[in-house]
């Protein structure tokens, strides 16, 4: 099933920020976002890109994730995590092997106001919002085949909504056979002329997540990051693809 873009999402410039928000969220009051590729946070400019950010949304420190297209979860609510990050001096820190992150709702175990983001250049990143807490969960095909998605919302006891962000669409994203069938029976795909499949990643994402929450409550924005060049994209241009940063902070506006 192929979605038309979410008109639930919206492209806005806060504080020298251009940003992808899901609107319902921001007029809330809730800081969060998708960077576009007028900024890079992939490699060495994540240090320097984090300054901006947090200048911009009036966090002390960015907590990104050293992301590894596997399962493990990175948990901020757990105590030695708030003592580690409370120890950091610089405008980032990368933590864990690891492609999601759970974080608490208003607090955290550390003195400094923390935004949490993860990168992507065509992978899912997902936003969770459950009663107590929310998650960000970067996603690639790897991430969707070893159950990333379900391993988070498992984790709550009731998610409110969900927000799937740009990533590599439907009608761009060709894959073999073999990762069809790394993903099993969530995949959603057609096929392509060439013997190859196109994979819709966020219609695989939204498909492992109807078992937690209901499908009117997952919000997928409908864009491709392959075909928009508002979005950075590996497929499309390799390995000088920046990154895109998905994030959430507990500050409001």
């Amino acid at each position: 099933m192929i979605r038309e873009t979410d008109s639930r999402f919206s492209f806005l410039s806060y504080n020298a920020l251009s940003l992808l928000v899901y609107r319902p969220w921001w007029e809330e009051g809730i800081v969060h976002g998708m960077t576009l590729s007028d900024r890079s946070f992939g490699g060495e400019a994540l240090y320097l890109e984090a300054k901006e950010l947090c200048r911009a949304v009036g966090a002390d420190l960015l907590v990104a994730l050293k992301q590894t297209h596997g399962d493990r979860v990175f948990d901020a609510r757990v105590e030695v995590v708030g003592r580690e990050i409370s120890n950091d001096q610089g405008s980032c820190v990368q933590v864990g092997q690891c492609d999601a992150i759970l974080i608490p709702h208003k607090k955290n175990l550390s003195a400094k106001v923390l935004v949490y983001g993860v990168t992507t250049a065509d992978c899912v990143p997902v936003v969770i919002r459950g009663e107590e807490e929310w998650a960000l969960v970067h996603a690639g095909w790897r991430g969707l085949a070893n159950g990333i998605i379900k391993k988070v919302a498992s984790t709550f006891g009731v998610i409110r909504e969900v927000a799937i962000f740009p990533c590599a669409g439907g009608e761009r994203y060709e894959v073999g056979k073999e990762v069809l069938e790394a993903i099993g029976a969530s995949a959603s795909y057609k096929n392509a002329v060439n013997g190859k499949f196109l994979l819709n990643t966020a219609e695989t994402a939204r498909n492992q997540l109807v078992e937690f929450v209901a499908g009117d409550r997952v919000a997928v924005s409908g864009i491709c990051t392959i075909s928009d060049r508002r979005f950075h994209s590996h497929r499309r241009d390799g390995l000088v693809a920046g990154r895109s940063l998905t994030f959430w902070t507990p500050t409001k506006r």
